[in-house]
């Protein structure tokens, strides 16, 4: 079943978005990895899952290999405009996925006399199986950890301090879950919290997540369900052909950094950017006052690592270079709200 599903279509498109938000040909620092070899490790480490009916080790494998099918291009940064113009993320995209395929994919889960919605129902969180691939660690995130370590050029974080098999070997389908001791759970934590604060550190990661995220925005009326369906090179083709002068800039390193600070450095009114209304409210603001053009100015609000302290929260400005102004009028309207309530 493993093999069938790895042919159908919603699997291949998966070749061409890659692990990494960012992909590669953008950001030479992070993964090279795609998420078809993600999906297919995760797949393999389901068929190690212990206990279980022959069904329920089939349905737990269909839905490891599936987890990512939803993901439209440039994964997490498309996730809140999916979820705006369809209303799910790409957890709650599985079956949007099958029904646009124009292959008969779901033909193979009925084949096994497995059902698209349960396994879906997986995927998304409400089934007695959804812990093995959401949880922290799980099968999901044991094969990506390990898997971005390794694959980015260089290899600058080193070798993992975990194997995915110490992780899968105390999973069990009897129970839905896991029991995995503090010391591995410490392990694959400092091996995580590796690898997203490299993609947060990287400037330019970051500029691409901001401008990319910015482009959505933008193009956001223009859209249709299909641009969920596109590859990360087929939805960067379209951001040429509406915003050549963003896509340009991209490609030719023609953004920069202009404001990166912490939450705890702010005020009141950050918290407000990390809605996405709010987000593009501000962005128009800055393009309005400077006279600049849309496609020059970017913003990111978000938490890179699983923290309750502010200081964990980051608030990024992106701008074409040469001009700092959209700087001091962002100071100036968060200098205008109410402080930050102290965390300890």
């Amino acid at each position: 079943m493993l093999r069938r599903l790895s042919k159908t279509w919603v699997i291949q498109r998966l070749k061409h978005i890659n692990l990494s938000a960012v992909p590669g040909w953008l950001c030479p620092h992070v993964s090279t990895a795609s998420r078809y070899q993600h999906s297919i490790g995760v797949g393999k480490l389901s068929l190690l899952v212990p206990d279980g009916s022959e069904n329920e080790q089939l349905l737990l494998t269909a839905a490891a290999v599936l987890h990512d099918v939803g993901n439209g291009p440039f994964p997490h940064i498309s996730d809140q405009l999916m979820e705006e113009m369809l209303g799910f993320r790409h957890e709650g995209a599985v079956i949007f996925a099958f029904e646009n395929s124009p292959m008969k994919d779901s033909l193979v889960l009925e084949e096994y006399g497995l059902d698209l919605e349960e396994v879906a129902s997986i995927v998304e969180g409400g089934h007695r199986f959804s812990p093995l691939l959401n949880g922290h660690p799980d099968l999901d995130n044991a094969d990506n950890i390990q898997r971005f370590m390794n694959t980015i050029p260089g290899r600058p974080l080193g070798q993992a301090s975990y194997q995915p098999m110490e992780i899968v070997s105390l999973m069990s389908l009897e129970t839905g879950g896991a029991r995995i001791p503090e010391h591995l759970r410490r392990r694959w934590l400092g091996d995580w919290e590796k690898v997203y604060r490299h993609v947060w550190d990287d400037r330019l990661n970051m500029v691409c997540w901001t401008m990319l995220g910015r482009a959505m925005r933008i193009l956001h009326g223009e859209l249709t369900p299909g641009f969920f369906l596109m590859t990360n090179r087929e939805a960067f083709h379209l951001m040429r052909l509406r915003l050549p002068k963003l896509a340009d800039g991209l490609q030719k390193n023609g953004f920069k950094i202009f404001l990166d600070k912490r939450y705890s450095l702010l005020r009141g009114e950050a918290k407000e950017l990390s809605d996405p209304t709010n987000l593009s409210r501000i962005e128009d603001e800055l393009c309005r006052e400077t006279g600049l053009e849309d496609w020059s100015i970017g913003l990111t609000v978000d938490q890179p690592l699983i923290k309750e302290n502010d200081d964990y929260w980051r608030v990024y400005l992106v701008s074409s270079k040469g001009s700092e102004e959209p700087k001091y009028l962002l100071e100036d309207i968060l200098s205008s709200s109410e402080p930050l309530p102290t965390t300890d």
